[in-house]
């Protein structure tokens, strides 16, 4: 039914009732029209009147009579007492008729009805009374009758003017209602206009509509005949109803021949046939559409010649006059499923290729690393040695080269950070001079080996302290100017600053050879360089790229060949004030005093340079060449940190820490730092998820190993050394965690959350209890969460006993508090 044929069912319904309505108050006003007519019509009327003027009259004939026979010689009685029972008799109707019901409550008529009645009454004992005691009471009655005669014309004249306004009355009534009952006929007559009139716009409306119909039918038709895919009409039992051309073409069958069979016998593969059927059965049973208006699948299907084929399928359902239909919509989808599948194998062979890529680079980081510990760590100590001159040549140069080549490693460890989507943006607040002050004093020997100047200036107002992140902004300013100097003999290299309303920029200014224009933007992309011969891998600038978009900053060159180079790029600028001195500051920069350390390492190079950079700060070092002997070690001494390699025969690292962790009591809370030559992001997560506290990179630096260990000495790697808060120690643990922190940090936060979450729910069996909190329990410890640790361990321990509800409700809270320090 359409929505026109819905609204002049509707507008009948309405119209029907509406003249309902109306025929119904007709009759009831024909009704009080018959009524008051009828009323009008009888004698009763007239029987009114005529009884009060006989009242009058009666009283008339009986006061006259009553006078005659007051002083006669011989009174007639008689006649005296017929009057009088004439006259009360005539009043007895008035007083009690039904005919004066009304006209009783009128005050007038009333009280001289009451009054005569009275009279009548008093007299009537003397009437009935001897003829001797009558005749001596003539002259009384005939004052009391002569002094009534004012209530019988009151009586008549009240009763006469009440039945004529109830006269007026009724006429008037009849009146209104003869009004009324012509409006409610008007009203019908106007109401069956209206639907009069609205019959014949819905008609013509109803036959534009059915022509419309017609014409979307025949579109409709052209439609299916002509679509690329295929339509299938069925009723609720699967039985074919159409069968559109381009279902012909692709399953081989002719609409006459397969008209009214079923779909299962012809489109359904043969095992698919039976789950058909109970589908089928479940739909007529109970109704539920499982694929009936739910978007589309991929199933197949099978041709006419028994091929079978992969369809995308689309299921809808209708009601006409014969009852359900089901549309079928068909997509042969074969092409695209093969066109899928060689999508998916060149996926995966791109997938075998980054995964070849990040496993070199893996090898590279530990196989290049590894000697170039050695070879820089045994620099470092004979740079500590009595040398001659030309020996000290010699081992700068060679540290010089040693450290170029790290350098080159770091590069292409920086481009897999990136491809990896490691590398966050850490925000800090840092001394914009002090800052540059660093680069250049660290460039200074290249500069002077290339006899160039370098210095740097602020254009316009100066900038003390911003906010941004220092290490990439540092190594941004690192690759431009190394790339300067290099380029620069005999010249100047300037950084100017300049700051502006939201953003800051710096320019590195070079009097170098310049770049030629063609190669201005090539130089930006990995493995470019402004020539043949530069000595560099070619990842600086496109590193420096990479880092100013992390930034959201902006990143350009201007150069003029023979004249120099100006590189600049800017950052949002955020200027912040100097942050306060803080007791953790002088924690940092207090003397270390010596630690008991345990150095698991299975090279003999790595370990005796570590161990002498270790003695030389004054700590006492345990060698252990595995992880067994490592394991043995903790048995018998206390250490206040272990160093661990990963990679170690008979016992790798990360299978000591766990021992370390679980069996161990004097270890589960001792300090462990890897000690590897890893230094991929997926590297370093993986060693802290094992249960590792920090990293140190291979070759060993100094500065680096001295942070880790005064880190250490405060508290901050294992927080549960010393202190109670649940205060993050940020510094030190960015220090060791480098670019991982905010990661970390960010997977530590949520699936502390999902415990928290999964307690509250309720159902927390003792065994996954024990599970899921000493699995954050390390994690905790890393962060500094000391408080979040402790209820961690007293939940994971009253797991162990049975006894799950005893502190969970304690983490909740504790969690809630810590995380907020977070």
């Amino acid at each position: 039914m359409t929505k026109l044929d819905g609204n002049f069912r509707a507008a009948q319904l309405i119209f029907f009732g509406a003249a309902v309505a109306c025929l119904a108050v007709i009759i009831f006003l024909a009704g009080s029209v018959a009524r008051d007519l009828s009323e009008l019509r009888s004698a009763k009327r007239d029987t009114v009147q005529w009884t009060l003027s006989q009242v009058e009259i009666e009283f008339l004939d009986f006061a006259l009579t009553l006078e005659n026979q007051v002083g006669a010689t011989t009174p007639n009685l008689s006649d005296l007492r017929k009057d009088f029972d004439v006259f009360y008799s005539r009043l007895s109707i008035v007083s009690e008729g039904r005919l004066f019901n009304d006209a009783r409550v009128e005050k007038k008529f009333g009280e001289a009805t009451d009054l005569i009645q009275a009279f009548l009454d008093s007299t009537a004992n003397i009437m009935d009374s001897s003829d001797a005691h009558l005749v001596s009471s003539l002259p009384s009655i005939l004052d009391k009758t002569l002094a009534l005669r004012p209530s019988v014309r009151a009586l008549y004249i009240s009763g006469l003017g009440y039945f004529a306004e109830q006269s007026d009355l009724l006429r008037n009534r009849l009146a209104n209602t003869m009004l009324e009952l012509s409006a409610a006929s008007g009203m019908l007559l106007v109401l069956l206009a209206i639907l009069t009139l609205y019959s014949r716009t819905t008609n013509r409306q109803l036959r534009r509509q059915s022509h419309a119909l017609v014409s979307a039918n025949a579109r409709m038709e052209t439609i299916l005949e002509t679509s690329l895919d295929s339509v299938i009409v069925s009723d609720s039992l699967g039985h074919v109803i159409d069968f559109n051309a381009a279902a012909e073409r692709t399953f081989g069958y002719k609409l006459e021949d397969i008209k009214g069979k079923l779909i299962r016998d012809l489109i359904v593969p043969h095992g698919m046939r039976a789950a058909h059927q109970q589908g089928m059965e479940r739909m007529q049973a109970t109704g539920e559409k499982r694929l009936v208006g739910h978007g589309h699948i991929q199933i197949s299907a099978c041709r006419a010649d028994g091929t079978e084929f992969p369809v995308e399928l689309a299921l809808e359902s209708a009601q006409t006059l014969d009852g359900e239909i089901i549309i079928a919509f068909l997509r042969d989808i074969s092409e695209r499923v093969r066109t899928e599948e060689e999508l998916r194998e060149a996926r995966d062979l791109a997938l075998a290729g980054e995964k070849a890529k990040s496993d070199f680079l893996a090898v590279m980081s530990h196989e290049i690393r590894t000697p170039l510990n050695g070879l820089l760590g045994n620099l470092t100590l004979l740079g500590d040695t009595r040398l001659s001159r030309e020996q000290s040549q010699y081992q700068d140069n060679m540290e010089i080269s040693g450290r170029q080549l790290m350098k080159h490693v770091n590069s292409v460890l920086d481009v897999a950070r990136f491809e990896s989507g490691k590398m966050p943006v850490r925000m800090s607040s840092f001394h914009v001079g002090q800052l540059v002050q660093e680069i250049l004093d660290g460039q200074s020997g290249p500069a002077e080996r290339h006899q160039t100047t370098l210095s740097w200036r602020f254009l316009g107002a100066p900038v003390d302290w911003m906010r941004s992140d220092r290490n990439h902004i540092e190594q941004i300013l690192l690759n431009l100017v190394g790339n300067a100097i290099k380029f620069t003999k005999g010249g100047r290299v300037e950084i100017e600053i300049e700051t502006h309303d939201t953003s800051i920029e710096f320019r590195v200014i070079d009097t170098g050879v310049g770049i030629a224009e063609a190669d201005q933007q090539r130089i930006f992309e990995d493995f470019e360089s402004a020539g043949p011969a530069t000595g560099g891998t070619g990842l600086g600038l496109g590193i420096a790229t990479r880092l100013v978009n992390l930034l959201k900053g902006e990143i350009g060159l201007e150069s003029t060949p023979g004249e120099g180079s100006v590189f600049w790029f800017s950052v949002p600028l955020q200027i912040v004030e100097a942050p306060a001195e803080t007791e953790l500051e002088d924690q940092k920069n207090a003397p270390m005093p010596g630690l008991r350390i345990l150095l698991a390492e299975d090279n003999d190079m790595n370990a005796f340079v570590a161990q002498k950079m270790l003695e030389k700060e004054g700590h006492t070092v345990t060698l252990a060449e595995d992880g067994l002997q490592a394991l043995e070690a903790v048995q018998h001494q206390v250490f206040d940190v272990i160093l661990m390699d990963i990679n170690m025969p008979r016992m790798d690292g990360l299978t000591a820490t766990q021992k370390m962790r679980s069996e161990i009591e004097a270890t589960k809370t001792t300090p462990i730092l890897a000690f590897s030559a890893n230094v991929l992001p997926e590297d370093k997560d993986r060693f802290l998820q094992n249960g590792m506290d920090g990293f140190i990179g291979k070759p060993i630096q100094m500065d680096e190993l001295r942070s880790a260990l005064q880190a250490v000495m405060v508290g901050h790697v294992r927080p549960m050394m010393k202190g109670s808060s649940a205060q993050l120690p940020t510094n030190e643990a960015r220090d060791l965690l480098g670019d991982n922190y905010d990661a970390f940090l960010a997977r530590f936060r949520d699936e502390a959350d999902k415990l928290i979450e999964w307690i509250k729910a309720g159902d927390t069996p003792p065994g996954d209890v024990e599970h899921h909190c000493h699995k954050l329990i390390s994690t905790a410890a890393m962060f500094g969460a000391k408080a979040f640790q402790d209820a961690l361990r007293k939940s994971e321990n009253a797991a162990k006993r049975g006894d799950v509800e005893m502190y969970l409700s304690e983490l909740v809270e504790v969690w809630t508090e810590t995380r907020a320090t977070l």
